[in-house]
């Protein structure tokens, strides 16, 4: 073994493997903040992640193949190895214990920057570029500071609505004009872009471009001035504080290297010019955030970006890791964590329903995702990363140049904004990048250079280290392929206008990948449209075979996604609203779709929809029901006791979902839809009359609510509603009618003749025959009067 303190005391050749790998790390790390393909359902994460596992695993096989062939191995020390690693070992065992494996391994399209792959991706390109880059780093910071200068640049230029890869619409499966969009950026989400832009700005200031085209462009100082101006335009706190912290970091670290180069009585190069555009960004900041400066005409053409609170994720991640002490329930399944804890905290919110896939930060997902195991892990890398800074600011001060300052503070930033947000693909492969420009600025001259033909041991080591790194990788790339095409047919499914078309689609995705549940829950939704189609065509034996065999797939692919996915609530709904659409055809339906709803209440508890399912559900059997007792002859009386049974489960279940929020404007109509049915017209309207000075804009509701007044023979409140909901909708036709029908109750003839007259005017009733014949009446004097009950009539 041969100890190296300087790159420049071994002088060895390179084999074109290491070359190879460099230059395929390197490309990786710089084209993953830019790269995006309008292929998947995951437009920028699911296509980051797959170019990150192939140069990571590209460059893993061809650093190995150097080993091989060179008979020697590199290894540069620094103290932060153990933590990465340690992170991904946390990351492997979260994940062999999770609740759900497959999201924990491969993640989902739009979620997936904590899944075991990114996260081991990320490792070996960490410690290829620790290992392959002999500059100390420069090279791969220019570039990746090119690249990141260059995505929010664009992003700042898309926030303003200057679309310049408009090209991009003609390619994108999914029907969407993804590029012409002011919130689309390469980076994520808007606030993804303010954060990268706030943890990139003393990189890119402080970045040197010697012997470059970027040196004129002076790509560092425009991207750092972009970024500034992305973080003005969102104006979010979060986003300054992480902006300050990398500034207060260039402050301290300037200061102190001055202190601790005089005190060894060094020359100090320290000029208080340093301190200008730190001093700058701190200022501009806390202005913006106290005057709370708005450029509407940007801001308002923008998403509003939700997330649960600080309170809220903590207290997901405290009761998760009450659960799950050690491991948490595993990576990426915040979602599950979130279903269980936390929705029932938004049941009396306008957020109740709403599904949060991350917390408010990092630090919070990674206490759900891997437990102790996480946050030790984490806690243990922060640990290394400032003691052995210390050392250096004590005992190498002449290593902290300006370009490494700047690599340390947004090193710092990262680490701040892993409090306050939670982190994309970008984002943490910025973070974990910013972790090996650090150990090769301050400890890039630390190498061990091992002959590995010297020792039997070694050499054994070596060629089963690339014996089994080739196989990882291979079967790696496999299923990462397989993964992606199925996320292409998955994405054409949902592209697709044709069912039949669509569906074909979703089976090659399944055959392809048969562990994610969203391809059984779509598979089993196209298949029952389907069985409506053929159930109200012309049957024959054909068909009636075709309608069997839709009715099973619909059911069978429905019940395997809850099989594969059994936490995910959305799976035990979908296989619910499976069995209620097939109520009219299989006897019991009811019950099981009632228990795929309790099972999903289960997963969810305190969310008051799956009740209101359940209680709609039980409300159209009783529709249906009450149809067939109309044309049953001598089994009316059976049919219509089972539909005042069907009533009660209704109003159990509505009355359930009342009690979870007393704010749910929906059950407390639907409840009002069953006292109607009931007879109990008094209860009917306190319950509408509940919900509607919360919908004082829904003539529907005007409407219903004129009809139950009328049949309160509360008249003036009818005839006050039923005007409201004309004004509301003027092509209301079925008010119009029923208002016409109370003005000839009140002999305002003339009002009547106006209301009809207004209803023919309206496209789709012009030659409603009703209407002419009831306007003749009218006209010729032939009027009822007084009409009887209105309610007698039927509607339009």
């Amino acid at each position: 073994m041969n100890i190296n303190l300087s790159e420049n005391e071994a002088d060895y050749g390179e084999t074109v493997y290491k070359k190879a790998a460099r230059w395929i790390t390197l490309s990786g790390v710089a084209l993953v903040p830019l790269f995006f393909l309008p292929l998947t359902t995951g437009v920028l994460e699911l296509n980051k992640q797959m170019l990150m596992t192939v140069a990571a695993g590209s460059g893993l096989i061809l650093w190995l193949l150097d080993v091989v062939m060179s008979g020697k191995l590199t290894w540069r020390f620094n103290p932060l190895d153990k933590g990465v690693v340690a992170l991904a070992g946390a990351a492997a065992l979260s994940s062999l214990f999770s609740i759900d494996w497959f999201k924990s391994v491969f993640g989902l399209a739009g979620s997936l920057s904590d899944s075991l792959l990114t996260v081991v991706s990320l490792t070996v390109l960490y410690l290829l570029i620790i290992n392959l880059f002999d500059d100390n780093g420069k090279t791969l910071k220019s570039i990746f500071s090119v690249s990141l200068a260059v995505a929010i640049l664009y992003g700042l230029i898309q926030m303003f609505g200057i679309y310049i890869l408009g090209i991009f619409k003609y390619f994108d499966i999914s029907g969407f004009d993804l590029t012409s969009s002011r919130a689309f950026n390469t980076l994520g989400s808007v606030n993804a872009l303010g954060m990268v832009s706030a943890i990139a700005l003393p990189l890119l200031y402080r970045t040197k471009f010697e012997g470059s085209i970027f040196k004129y462009l002076n790509i560092g100082k425009l991207g750092a001035f972009a970024a500034l101006a992305v973080l003005a335009v969102i104006n979010w706190w979060v986003l300054w504080a992480v902006a300050i912290a990398g500034m207060i970091s260039m402050i301290a670290l300037d200061s102190v290297t001055a202190v601790r180069n005089e005190e060894n009585s060094k020359v100090s190069k320290f000029k208080i010019s340093r301190f200008l555009f730190p001093m700058t960004v701190i200022v501009f900041g806390i202005f913006l955030v106290v005057v709370n400066l708005n450029l509407v005409f940007v801001r308002n053409n923008l998403p509003v970006e939700i997330m649960p609170s600080q309170g809220l994720s903590l207290n997901v991640a405290l009761k998760t890791l009450k659960d799950n002490f050690v491991f948490g329930w595993g990576p990426e399944n915040f979602s599950l964590a979130f279903d269980m804890y936390g929705a029932g905290e938004l049941r009396n919110s306008t957020l109740s329903g709403a599904k949060f896939f991350d917390s408010v930060s990092y630090v919070l997902n990674m206490a759900v995702h891997n437990g102790l195991a996480g946050l030790t892990a984490f806690g243990f890398l922060l640990f290394l990363i400032l003691r052995h800074l210390f050392q250096v600011i004590r005992f190498e001060p002449d290593s902290l140049n300006s370009e490494n300052v700047g690599v340390i503070s947004a090193a710092v930033a990262a680490a701040v904004a892993l409090f306050f947000h939670p982190f994309n693909t970008v984002l943490i492969m910025t973070f974990y990048v910013l972790l090996a420009l650090l150990a090769l600025a301050l400890w890039g001259k630390y190498r061990a250079v091992h002959n590995v033909e010297e020792k039997a041991s070694l050499s054994l080591i070596s060629s089963l280290g690339f014996i089994g790194g080739l196989i990882l990788v291979l079967v790696g790339f496999y299923f990462v392929s397989l993964n992606y095409i199925a996320d292409v047919k998955y994405a054409k499914a949902l592209g697709e206008t044709d069912t039949e078309s669509a569906l074909n689609h979703v089976v090659e995705a399944i055959n392809l990948n048969g562990n994610d549940d969203r391809f059984y829950r779509l598979s089993s939704q196209l298949a029952l449209a389907l069985l409506s189609k053929e159930l109200n065509a012309k049957s024959n034996g054909q068909e009636n075979n075709k309608i069997q065999n839709y009715l099973s797939s619909s059911v069978s692919l429905a019940q395997k996604a809850a099989q594969i996915a059994p936490n995910e609530n959305s799976n035990w709904v979908n296989l619910g609203n499976i069995y209620q659409n097939l109520m009219r055809l299989v006897d019991g339906a009811d019950a099981l779709a009632e228990g795929a709803y309790l099972k999903a209440s289960e997963l969810r508890p305190g969310d008051p929809a799956f009740h209101n399912r359940i209680g709609s559900m039980y409300l159209l059997k009783a529709d249906l029901l009450r149809q067939l007792s109309a044309r049953a002859g001598g089994n009316a009386q059976q049919y219509n006791q089972q539909a005042n049974a069907a009533l009660l489960k209704a109003e159990d279940a509505f009355k359930k979902a009342i009690e979870m929020s007393d704010k749910f404007g929906l059950a407390i109509y639907n409840l009002g839809s069953v006292y109607e049915r009931q007879g109990k017209i008094n209860e009917a309207i306190k319950q509408l009359e509940t919900v509607a000075p919360f919908n004082d804009n829904q003539p529907g509701l005007a409407f219903e609510l004129g009809l139950l007044y009328y049949r309160a023979n509360r008249k003036n409140d009818a005839f006050v509603q039923l005007q409201r909901a004309v004004v509301l909708s003027p092509d209301y036709a079925n008010a119009r009618w029923y208002l016409a029908l109370l003005h000839e109750e009140r002999q305002q003839i003339s009002q009547a003749i106006e209301q009809l007259e207004r209803i023919l005017s309206i496209e789709v009733n012009k030659d409603n025959e009703a209407v002419i014949k009831k306007l003749e009446e009218l006209k010729a004097g032939a009027a009822s009067i007084p009409a009887g009950d209105i309610l007698d009539q039927k509607p339009l």
